[in-house]
């Protein structure tokens, strides 16, 4: 048994409170050493999104103004000559859609330019194997206007039938290269803004394998939703809807009253009678 004592106002600890001090202190170190590992691997990433800032780039395909504004540019040929394309959906600056500054441009030239060949030049952002583009007015998007498209470049559309899917409404503007994050609660004010500002709302949906596929929205009659969502976005849901394949794209044509609603695990395993047992069950 030691009989050792410090006091905190003597000039040297005694050598073995020293020791278990270091041992106490170095304890401390390896610990907070450890949860700062921990806590950085556990912190979600940040997106892979590209956003091509500063610099413009030109693109020629056929405009297409449903069911959200896009240009089907082609990007290759195999080996046997056949076509391969890629659909490109148009944005606006800032928190705008595009429909707004097409609008301007159709209006300017006395033309419509829907399903025909153009010229488009705009900044590009991209993520996750999909492809868009901001065009804004002051840098004059509008390069050319070419011939009313041929049959062969109309959309290659397949209906998919009848869909329930379980995802998350972003903003693809910010989601797919301006912002990082660009989903989630931490950026459904900004997601919230922009797509009430004319952005095509997206649900993303992560499969089983972690893999993440995105479906444009679309109200039933190809009817824009952003009204429709705004309740929703940034938040689990399950979306019920009829799905057709517009080229690299599908679309989820969905029933402004019952297409969408709020992720409900109870709802998913035991049905709309869980709805029911809230009331009835509960005395």
């Amino acid at each position: 048994m030691s009989n050792e004592f410090y006091i905190g106002w003597m000039p040297k600890a005694p050598p073995s409170f020293a020791r278990q001090v270091k041992k106490f202190i170095g304890a401390l170190v390896i610990l907070v050493v450890v949860a700062a590992i921990l806590l950085s691997r556990a912190q979600k990433k940040f997106g892979s999104g590209n956003f091509e800032f500063g610099k413009l780039t030109e693109i020629s395909g056929v405009y297409f103004s449903k069911p959200v504004p896009c240009v089907k540019v082609m990007s290759s040929k195999d080996v046997f000559g056949n076509r391969s394309y890629i659909t490109i959906p148009l944005l606006g600056f800032g928190k705008m859609g595009a429909a707004g500054i097409i609008s301007d441009i159709e209006k300017e030239k006395n033309t419509s330019l829907n399903q025909k060949e153009i010229t488009l030049r705009g900044t590009l952002l991209y993520n996750d194997g999909k492809l868009l583009m901001q065009v804004d007015s002051n840098d004059k998007p509008l390069l050319a206007i070419g011939k009313q498209a041929d049959s062969s470049l109309l959309p290659n559309i397949e209906n998919l039938g009848e869909l329930q899917v379980k995802g998350e409404i972003v903003d693809p503007k910010c989601y797919f290269g301006v912002m990082k994050p660009g989903e989630g609660k931490p950026h459904k004010d900004c997601a919230i803004r922009c797509i009430l500002g004319g952005v095509s709302p997206v649900l993303r949906v992560m499969d089983k394998a972690g893999a993440a596929n995105y479906y444009l929205l679309a109200g039933a009659d190809g009817e824009n939703m952003n009204e429709a969502v705004k309740d929703f976005i940034a938040e689990p849901v399950t979306v019920h809807a009829r799905a057709v394949k517009h080229d690299d794209w599908i679309i989820l044509y969905v029933d402004h009253n019952k297409g969408i609603q709020s992720y409900s695990y109870l709802r998913e395993k035991f049905g709309d009678a869980v709805q029911y047992c809230a009331t009835d069950c509960v005395k």
